[in-house]
């Protein structure tokens, strides 16, 4: 094993896939690298304020800054992941945000990296919500050409 993808949303289950994915970062002295994606043109509804969630939901489209809001909140996912990461060992890491479709994104960086293993977390409803819910992992689950871990 070479490299280790692990999808980050900043919920209890991304962490966990976070802290699973660096334990074995650690034991196989692996890279690990944390991805998150941030959809652009489609925010959580905690983000947005009623009058603009209203205005986005009737296609008026995010209103000005949501989109790097939701990549602050991608960042600081992430920031909190390689913590934990090194916390458990895990010696070389790196991080990415992706933009787009989560598990889309997820697999298209498979490719691109060449991890052996993608770990998610079985459902993610954290300050990224929506990032890693149930049909997320299980699309990349279905679809990854490599070993995905789903960690829970």
């Amino acid at each position: 094993m070479k490299c280790i993808l692990a999808a980050v949303d900043g919920s209890e289950g991304s962490m966990r896939a976070v802290e699973f994915a660096a334990n074995l970062a650690a034991k196989f002295q692996t890279e690990l690298i944390l991805v998150a994606a941030v959809e652009r043109e489609t925010l959580p509804d905690f983000a947005l304020m009623d009058v603009q969630r209203d205005q986005v939901r009737s296609g008026a489209g995010a209103p000005e800054g949501m989109g790097r809001f939701a990549e602050g909140l991608a960042r600081d996912a992430l920031n909190k992941a390689r913590k934990q990461a090194a916390a458990c060992g895990a010696g070389s890491v790196r991080s990415e945000i992706l933009f787009g479709d989560a598990a889309d994104e997820v697999l298209r960086f498979q490719k691109q990296s060449g991890a052996d293993l993608i770990v998610v977390g079985s459902r993610g409803r954290g300050r990224l919500a929506g990032f890693l819910l149930g049909s997320v992992s299980q699309k990349i689950a279905n679809a990854a050409p490599c070993s995905v871990a789903i960690a829970r």
